[in-house]
């Protein structure tokens, strides 16, 4: 078998303007820095970043993660989150790394990114507005037979956690619905949720990712729930894929 394409998801680092500050018991930029020393043993050919990047938008937060995203010599997807300034970050990626809802080519697969943001929230929760939905509809008509991901921030889909379920996508069931028709998406990675998922819904697999700062507890936790962690995805020309969470070396 050929080697596969390898993807890293990390997610709601929830970085702070000083690398020294605590929050909520950790330490957001020590945990990350952890992370990416483990992401780099594993020469990813992409990293994709899905959300919560600092946790109050700042822009020297924002300046130190893309100093760290530098020492990897592959491309790097980005998406923002509920707790992130668009703007300010804007300002800080290159023109070779945009926002927003868009199409990346993997080869024989395909990426698209979805902007799950909703600007009005009151409690963090995300939206997919009917434009991007029919934009997400006309992307997939057009290539019924390449393998495709989706990822948005939000998670589109329930967690069994009351709280962090009120603060997901509020029409999920509109972009699940409008996915089933469509045989070539394979799996939809989101963050957001600080915690490891997996639920197969009709031919579809949904993957959360845990935090590189910090966890929500599920309900059935397993022994490592608690560590820091990124999302580690392998994609072979043949649709056949493989993912799996990995947490920190304690």
């Amino acid at each position: 078998m050929t080697k596969p394409l390898t993807l890293i998801q990390i997610s709601d680092a929830h970085l702070l303007p000083d690398s020294t500050q605590y929050l909520r018991g950790e330490n957001p930029w020590y945990n990350l820095q952890r992370v990416l020393e483990q992401v780099k043993s594993h020469s990813p050919d992409g990293l994709l970043l899905t959300g919560d990047l600092a946790d109050g938008g700042s822009a020297i937060a924002y300046k130190n993660l893309q100093k760290a995203m530098a020492e990897f010599d592959c491309p790097i997807y980005w998406l923002h989150g509920n707790h992130d300034d668009i703007n300010q970050l804007k300002c800080i990626l290159t023109p070779s790394q945009p926002l927003g809802y868009q199409t990346i080519n993997l080869g024989s697969w395909r990426l698209l990114l979805l902007d799950s943001v909703l600007i009005s929230a009151k409690f963090g929760e995300g939206y997919l507005p009917e434009v991007q939905l029919q934009w997400l509809e006309k992307e997939l008509q057009q290539h019924p037979h390449k393998p495709t991901i989706i990822t948005l921030h939000h998670h589109p889909i329930p967690t069994g956690i009351d709280w962090v379920d009120q603060i997901g996508v509020k029409n999920g069931t509109d972009l699940v619905r409008l996915l089933d028709s469509f045989s070539q998406v394979r799996f939809v990675l989101f963050g957001h949720i600080h915690h490891a998922l997996h639920h197969r819904h009709s031919h579809i697999d949904f993957f959360g990712c845990p935090s590189t700062f910090s966890q929500v507890i599920p309900p059935k936790p397993s022994l490592n729930d608690h560590l820091p962690g990124f999302r580690l995805i392998h994609l072979w020309n043949d649709g056949h894929f493989h993912t799996q969470v990995e947490r920190i070396n304690q």
